[in-house]
């Protein structure tokens, strides 16, 4: 392929990027008012107690980012701190009764956001777009994979 195809696929990513939304701190594509980072952190506590360097590795962020991110999430309420009984030095997370409401609303709020974008889609164009976006995704993860073993 040529340069072009590239480029043209890199100005439709970052296009997408931007309409979606990925570049507002303070609301989610579906608008909910919490930063992406911190509701992938909310759905990732939501089924494990974590520390901070667990969820840091979940989230492929630095610990220190991490921590800032808690220390927000806690701060709203959404998540609670409590020293790890097993090892005094480490602090585990988990959600607060706010949190658990929150990932529920977000995630209802989400299905209702992709169910508007794709509903005049037929049934094998919404195929089609999982399909392709989920090869892209696998594309990046093995690059990604194959880059942190450099």
């Amino acid at each position: 392929m040529k340069d072009e195809y590239y480029f043209e696929l890199r100005s439709s990513v970052q296009n997408f990027v931007k309409l979606f939304g990925l570049l507002e701190t303070n609301a989610t594509p579906c608008g909910y008012p919490l930063s992406v980072s911190q509701v992938y952190a909310l759905q990732e506590l939501e089924s494990n107690q974590l520390s901070i360097t667990e969820l840091a590795s979940k989230l492929e962020l630095e610990r220190s980012s991490v921590s800032r991110l808690v220390d927000d999430l806690v701060k709203g309420g959404f998540v609670n701190r409590d020293i790890n009984a097993a090892n005094r030095r480490e602090v585990i997370l988990y959600l607060s009764e706010k949190g658990n409401k929150s990932i529920q609303q977000v995630r209802q709020r989400s299905v209702d956001f992709f169910r508007s974008l794709v509903e005049e889609f037929s049934d094998e164009d919404k195929e089609l777009i999982l399909g392709g976006f989920n090869k892209l995704t696998l594309a990046l993860s093995r690059y990604r994979r194959n880059q942190n073993d450099k």
